[in-house]
């Protein structure tokens, strides 16, 4: 990358809820490293994500994985900046708590450059999207629903053109109707192209049929790989997990691994809802 020479930037890690001192409460995690001019507004600021009460005064060490990470959020938003780089920023957060950040996001007055395998909340903040692949990365200005139209849209261009019919051999067969010779080539003609038909339905029908058993397998994989996400973010919620870095980094590593599949099994799930979807629309 190359920095522009105004640029103040904040990156707020995958793992930046387990950055936090436990020793610390809400209120002293904000306080000890906030500008002074906003120490008067720390209080409303806790509010905003979900803090209230004498919920400023809990040790981070009995907070939920959802609650660190909105508190994580909550100290970086205080640090002036005009360029948010967000890793994961949704991890262990329920919606009520995405929305929250979602409505904080949406009135940073800066950039935003974030990876996320929430499609919800890629489709509320994302106003332009960056794909990775193939050893390019290309931007797509608009939202993400406006890219995978646009992706969709590119395949059915670029989908091969269909076979000539039977229909329309038929037709050029009736117009040689006068001639003999013409109408047996006509015939021949109208005999192939409906061997050829048959055999491109065919090829469809078992290109379709491995397709939906690919995407049997991939909703299968997903599923699983989700259910074990959820089961692990269970675990992380838990008081007290963060405590012992050396028993939760394999917990933690084995979380980013599996929603970093997840995104990839979503990927190619997405793109072969596209194929059959261009093909569609083409046909």
């Amino acid at each position: 990358r190359t920095k522009g020479h105004t640029l103040v930037a904040q990156y707020f890690a995958q793992d930046e809820a387990t950055r936090l001192d436990p020793t610390l409460t809400v209120y002293d995690t904000l306080g000890a490293g906030s500008p002074v001019d906003m120490l008067p507004a720390i209080r409303n600021i806790l509010g905003g994500f979900l803090f209230s009460g004498d919920d400023v005064e809990k040790p981070v060490a009995v907070l939920s994985g959802g609650e660190r990470t909105r508190l994580a959020v909550a100290r970086m938003l205080l640090h002036p900046s005009n360029t948010l780089m967000l890793d994961e920023p949704t991890n262990h957060l329920d919606i009520d708590s995405t929305n929250v950040l979602l409505d904080a996001l949406r009135d940073f007055g800066g950039t935003l450059i974030f990876v996320s395998h929430d499609r919800y909340f890629v489709e509320q903040l994302a106003t332009s999207v960056i794909e990775v692949g193939g050893g390019e990365a290309v931007r797509y200005p608009g939202t993400y629903p406006e890219f995978l139209q646009s992706k969709q849209e590119r395949s059915a261009a670029a989908a091969p053109p269909e076979p000539a019919t039977p229909a329309k051999a038929t037709k050029k067969a009736k117009q040689a109707q006068a001639d003999p010779e013409a109408r047996k080539a006509a015939g021949r003609a109208d005999r192939e192209a409906r061997r050829k038909q048959g055999q491109a339905d065919k090829r469809r029908s078992r290109e379709q049929q491995k397709r939906q058993r690919r995407v049997d397998d991939l909703e299968r994989r997903i599923g699983e790989r989700e259910q074990e996400i959820k089961e692990i973010e269970s675990t992380m919620s838990a008081p007290g997990f963060y405590d012992d870095r050396e028993t939760a980094q394999p917990v933690i590593d084995r979380h980013q691994n599996l929603m970093w599949e997840v995104g990839d099994l979503m990927s190619q799930w997405e793109e072969l809802q596209q194929m059959d979807g261009g093909r569609e629309s083409g046909g």
